[in-house]
């Protein structure tokens, strides 16, 4: 019986890792720093619950969920930001391409 249940425990925790696996983008966001790094100054703790949900194919959207409490009410909401991070990758590649190829 002890043997059957550690097997249905290691299974369910297998099953937690793999589901958790699945969702790559779901990444809290929480705090703001200054430069890209953890030992930068932190610039702002929000105070809200901010996740990526999911990145469009050409990288230029972001699925995000919003969600914050006032007094007894919670507020939750989900929807798709144009940040260009897409582009503005490839201009700076392009930028660093054409700097490499000048004498």
């Amino acid at each position: 019986m002890k043997k059957a249940l550690v097997i249905l425990l290691s299974l369910i925790i297998l099953a937690g890792i793999c589901y958790a696996a699945k969702d790559p983008y779901s990444l809290p966001v929480k705090k703001l720093y200054s430069a890209p790094s953890a030992d930068s100054n932190l610039i702002l703790d929000i105070p809200i619950e901010v996740k990526l949900l999911d990145v469009s194919e050409d990288g230029n959207w972001y699925k995000v969920k919003i969600s914050y409490n006032i007094g007894p009410f919670n507020y939750t909401y989900v929807g798709w930001s144009n940040i260009p991070v897409g582009e503005i990758l490839a201009s700076r590649a392009e930028k660093v391409a054409v700097n490499s190829s000048l004498p």
